[in-house]
């Protein structure tokens, strides 16, 4: 290789170096065999619920939260109950409004749109400075295993809630479905990567690692998807360890 093949191959590398730097320190997805830090809370949680010593590094401060709105399908609706409490006990305002089959787009009908959901939410209890989403499981099978229509999804709904609003949305686990020959790990992985590259590009948006915390945990599952009651409390916990109060 001559001298000038030389310098542009190490430019190239250079910026790729730069590249992987940026998604591991803004929360994106990190090179296959390295570490997101999105996942870092889901080791935590995992870590405290076998009983073992966590030290987390301090997370940058921000602006307390005051009032709560969390929306989203099966699992929101199925920890409502803990999240609800743990909400209370902090003293935030909140409301959980989790719904069975639900997804994200506008067009679903109600009461299976997130979007309609979180609309519905501002105009009746009001605006929210903090909002958890729990939305995408059911969207896999319906397109969402294509990047464009996932990324447009995601959009619709950061763009439903409340202007400025920060925004933890729990990535999503589904392995398979018994008789459906769908790929929905292969789907899950665009999804999450999605919204890990939206997350990178938006201070807003913080993704909560549901994946990687349940990956851990492989006994909380039922099926692909839903999990026991110790899941459903570590989801909890999960999204409570997040919120700035």
């Amino acid at each position: 290789m001559d001298r000038r093949g030389s310098l542009l191959l190490a430019g190239a590398t250079l910026c790729l170096a730069i590249v992987l730097m940026a998604a591991v320190v803004s929360g994106g997805v990190a090179a296959e065999g390295g570490v997101s830090s999105i996942g870092e809370r889901a080791v935590a949680v995992s870590q405290a619920i076998r009983g073992e010593q966590v030290q987390l590094a301090p997370a940058p401060t921000m602006p307390p939260c005051s009032r709560v709105a969390a929306v989203g399908d099966s699992l929101t609706a199925a920890s409502r109950s803990s999240l609800v409490s743990e909400l209370d006990r902090a003293g935030l305002d909140n409301i959980v409004d989790g719904q069975v089959s639900r997804r994200i787009p506008a067009a679903v009908r109600d009461p299976y749109s997130g979007v309609s959901a979180t609309r519905r939410i501002r105009a009746t209890w009001g605006e929210a400075d903090c909002w958890v989403i729990g939305l995408g499981s059911n969207d896999l099978e319906s397109g969402a295993d294509d990047p464009i229509r996932a990324a447009r999804w995601i959009d619709e709904q950061m763009a439903a809630v409340t202007p400025g609003a920060r925004v933890w949305w729990l990535n999503v686990y589904y392995r398979y479905e018994a008789g459906n020959a769908f790929d929905f790990p292969s789907a899950t992985a665009v999804f999450n990567g999605v919204l890990a590259q939206r997350a990178a590009a938006d201070p807003l948006l913080e993704v909560l690692d549901w994946f990687s915390l349940v990956e851990m945990n492989p006994g909380w599952l039922v099926d692909g998807v839903h999990v026991r009651a110790e899941g459903y409390l570590a989801r909890t916990r999960l999204t409570m360890d997040a919120l700035p109060r």
